[in-house]
């Protein structure tokens, strides 16, 4: 099997030529053979049913809200004059999306899924039917959902400044989250009082469980900072950190060592690379939060989103999305 896959339908050349009828199980169906020449040369051919189109129409307008007129659902749909309209038509809509100006369109999983020639059959479909957490969890032993750390808002820490702040977030479900605990997820760390995490995960709710309660920990995490100026071989440098509450001003800093002992790089336009080092450093926690689950209206159409504001009050906010899976 080749294993080749598309990334991007732009620039790509796809056309319908051929349209077959087949039978299955009984079953009389007419599958249109797409031609597909990809951007870098590569040649190859699928076949797809009408309502694989369909499907995949249903997907995108829900999805993206794209505007195209899809051909009707016919009840002679072996007559050859209306196989040879749906020919044309299919053809068009998958130009359409071929040059649609949304990179979002061209790359979602759906329209790659749709034109992957290992694809033997395109089987999503778009859940028509509302699901909520409190029905699901009424009939299954466990909910899955899809939880999104999002993003913090407006930092604060007492005795610092919040441009200073380097954070991360823990949670878990059930219990209070341990850092370093099995059950515990960690975000990345960040710099500053407005951390993008974009952590994405899944978390499974079970149904016997008397308390369906997300816990969340915000901890600042103090950083020796070392300055390597532009065109430094990263040789050792002294600086003062004016981040350590305890007083100690000075620390000696390997820039070699950054990486490989769990820092992070940031680019500074006037001094070279400003690196993190985030190894044996002090956490001070910054405020914590929860939220119920069951008050909450989650379903498996579109993810919700929640800002939840940590304790003690001013310490800042997070914000969450949940998704039913």
């Amino acid at each position: 099997m080749d294993t080749t896959t598309i990334s991007d339908i732009r620039n790509s050349k796809i056309s319908i030529n051929i349209a077959e009828n087949r039978e299955q199980f009984g079953k009389k169906f007419t599958e249109y053979i797409i031609d597909i020449t990809t951007s870098n040369g590569h040649e190859y051919t699928i076949a797809r049913r009408f309502s694989e189109f369909h499907s995949l129409y249903e997907l995108l307008v829900h999805n993206y809200q794209i505007q195209f007129p899809f051909p009707p659902k016919k009840l002679n749909k072996l007559n050859v004059n209306i196989i040879e309209i749906r020919k044309k038509a299919l053809q068009d809509f998958l130009k359409f999306l071929v040059i649609h100006p949304s990179a979002s369109v061209r790359k979602s999983d759906d329209v790659i899924r749709f034109l992957d020639q290992n694809t033997a059959s395109f089987n999503n479909k778009l859940i028509k039917e509302k699901l909520t957490f409190e029905q699901v969890n009424q009939k299954k032993k466990s909910v899955k959902l899809e939880l999104s750390i999002v993003e913090g808002k407006e930092f604060r820490l007492q005795k610092k400044s919040m441009w200073d702040i380097v954070s991360y977030c823990i949670f878990d479900v059930g219990h209070e989250p341990i850092d370093g605990q099995k059950s515990t997820k960690k975000t990345s760390i960040i710099a500053g009082p407005y951390p993008r995490w974009s952590y994405k995960t899944k978390v499974t709710i079970k149904s016997s469980e008397p308390q369906k309660t997300l816990y969340f920990k915000v901890f600042n995490q103090e950083s020796t900072l070392s300055i390597t100026p532009s065109g430094s071989s990263g040789s050792n440098s002294n600086n003062n950190n004016n981040n350590n509450s305890s007083g100690n001003n000075n620390n000696n800093n390997n820039n070699n060592n950054n990486i490989n002992n769990g820092g992070s790089g940031i680019l500074d336009d006037n001094s070279g690379s400003v690196t993190i080092n985030t190894k044996d450093c002090k956490v001070d926690l910054i405020g914590s939060c929860s939220v119920d689950i069951d008050k909450l209206q989650i379903t498996n159409q579109s993810p919700t989103l929640h800002v939840l504001h940590l304790e003690p009050e001013g310490s800042g906010e997070i914000l969450i999305s949940l998704l039913l899976l």
